[in-house]
């Protein structure tokens, strides 16, 4: 598949990546449609985010289609068309707990 992929301050590419697959029970594959940038990506791009290192493909907001779904995932199925949140809470902690998702804790939450 394609995917943007970051080098560096001003240096991506868009390259063709291996497939993600389902590594978890609650998780789901779409193919995305459609895409914008955002200013996390900008800002990502520009070398504002220094936590963020080569490598990392880019991009948190979309429209697209399901392929595959995970077993525990049932609030969605193949073929459906979803919206992509740009925030990718982990669901367990306190913030999110109260639906504060953009205020996740965890590490792989947040954008």
């Amino acid at each position: 598949m394609k995917a943007l992929v970051y080098h560096g301050e001003h240096n991506i590419s868009l390259e063709l990546v291996d497939k993600p697959t389902i590594l978890k029970p609650t998780d789901a594959i779409v193919k995305v449609t459609r895409t914008t940038i955002c200013g996390t990506d900008l800002g990502i791009y520009k070398g504002k985010n220094p936590e963020v290192v080569s490598g990392r493909i880019l991009g948190h907001e979309g429209i697209g289609i399901v392929e595959e779904v995970g077993e525990s995932v049932s609030n969605v199925k193949v073929g459906d068309k979803v919206l992509i949140g740009c925030i990718t809470p982990c669901g367990k902690c306190d913030n999110c707990r109260k639906q504060l998702y953009s205020h996740c804790r965890e590490t792989e939450g947040g954008w």
